[in-house]
């Protein structure tokens, strides 16, 4: 199959991290010791180390006269040496993230071979939920505080919201956030999230690492969940055809990337090198 088309890779590029998230229908006996072992097998070439998970979940049975329950269940999480990419397999959906991204032709491939390896090992009975989020963290030098002047970088659909044309003088923006659904296809949403923020949207030294991430600042979040549901009925988890489900989710975000930000700043920041002095 063609791959799909991909943005340029740029030097100051400000994706902070890409995830893809495949729910499926519970499995009651959880993950057992045997398909951990198998999914281990299979994806230690390109995530070698594993981790184990624990998850505490409080039950609590109204009108019952004993006190509350505490489950714990334990899920491994495969990543890299370096802490940037990350596979979470528990006994209702996998979750792969990471914040070393070299374009959708590269990441396509580890799609697939995770795909494989969950449906080889645990064997799930079908697929409810497909996703793939990226989280940008758009930077520039000039701004330092919030909620900065955006004008030229942003595309102004995005900004309309403090145009100075648009609000009354007595109003002096801070900040603010907005969310807007889009149908993208049959069964199929994108949900995009923007604004500006401070710090970080992805924290540099959490469970998954960022490598060299800039220093916190005031940033422009562009945060993009593209997701296909079963609405009509529950389809067989098949590697090949969840992959091509995540092209069809990846083609709406490329083009709405492209819209929102403009030439402008690709050009200024997006294309100049990062000065890893400072990093």
């Amino acid at each position: 199959m063609e791959v799909p088309q991909e943005n340029p890779t740029y030097p100051n590029a400000p994706l902070a991290m890409v995830a893809i998230e495949v729910r499926f229908p519970e499995q009651p006996d959880g993950i057992g010791r045997r398909a951990r072992d198998a999914m281990r097998a299979a994806v230690r070439e390109r995530l070698p180390l594993v981790e184990n998970i624990t998850q505490e979940e409080v039950r609590v049975d109204l009108g019952a006269p004993i006190p509350a329950s505490v489950q714990r269940r334990t899920f491994p999480r495969f990543v890299t040496r370096d802490r940037t990419t990350a596979l979470v397999v528990n006994e209702s959906a996998m979750i792969l993230e990471t914040t070393q991204y070299a374009g959708y032709g590269g990441f396509r491939p580890i799609i697939e071979s995770v795909l494989e390896a969950v449906a080889d090992s645990t064997r799930p009975d079908g697929v409810l939920r497909v996703g793939l989020r990226y989280i940008d963290e758009i930077r520039l030098p000039s701004i330092t505080s919030l909620p900065g002047d955006w004008t030229g970088y942003i595309d102004p659909h995005l900004l309309a919201a403090v145009d100075p044309e648009f609000l009354p003088g007595e109003l002096t923006p801070r900040t603010w956030q907005g969310l807007v659904q889009y149908s993208t296809g049959p069964d199929c949403t994108l949900t995009l999230r923007y604004g500006p923020g401070e710090g970080y949207a992805v924290e540099p030294r959490g469970a998954t690492r960022r490598k060299n991430p800039p220093p916190p600042s005031p940033f422009f979040l562009l945060d993009s969940d593209s997701f296909w549901l079963a609405n009509a009925e529950v389809p067989e988890f098949n590697a090949s055809a969840i992959t091509t489900i995540f092209d069809q989710l990846h083609a709406p975000v490329r083009a709405l990337f492209k819209v929102a930000v403009t030439d402008k700043l690709r050009d200024e920041i997006f294309s100049v090198a990062r000065n890893e002095e400072n990093q």
